[in-house]
């Protein structure tokens, strides 16, 4: 079976929230083709500001020890799921911190080299490393 590429997804920000100083959304990835794809692995990640899409702190590290990685397959308007977490910006100081609205997220679904952009609209942390997010892999349910 043929893996999903960027052009046969819509992606979205989902279900989300925050527990512990920790923000947390639920990448939907939808098959909106009339053929059915896979997806295996990691998305890529990251914040961006701008009008130019400007990437703002490090890209999403993959979250370690996570042995969920599975292939996922969607038919036809099939959904799959992929798990965001980051602190909240607030839990740093703010010359640490340094922080900067951004217009949403770049994601590169796994093994695609065409990113699509993700309106979510927040303040985060634009220290390289300071409050970076996480992201775990693609899998069936929302984390």
């Amino acid at each position: 079976m043929a893996r999903c590429h960027t052009a046969d997804l819509s992606i979205t920000p989902g279900e989300g929230g925050a527990a512990a100083g920790t923000h947390s959304v639920n990448l939907v990835f939808t098959n909106k083709t009339s053929k059915t794809c896979s997806l295996y692995g990691y998305p890529g990640v990251s914040w961006v500001t701008g009008d130019n899409g400007t990437q703002v702190n490090s890209a999403f590290a993959r979250e370690s020890g996570d042995s969920g990685k599975a292939t996922i397959t969607l038919r036809a308007g099939g959904k799959a799921y992929a798990l965001l977490l980051w602190p909240y910006y607030a839990n740093y100081d703010s010359a640490q911190c340094k922080p900067v609205e951004v217009r949403g997220y770049r994601i590169y679904p796994p093994d695609e080299t065409a990113a699509v952009f993700v309106s979510d609209p927040q303040t985060v942390c634009s220290a390289k490393g300071v409050g970076a997010g996480r992201v775990h892999p693609v899998s069936r349910a929302a984390g």
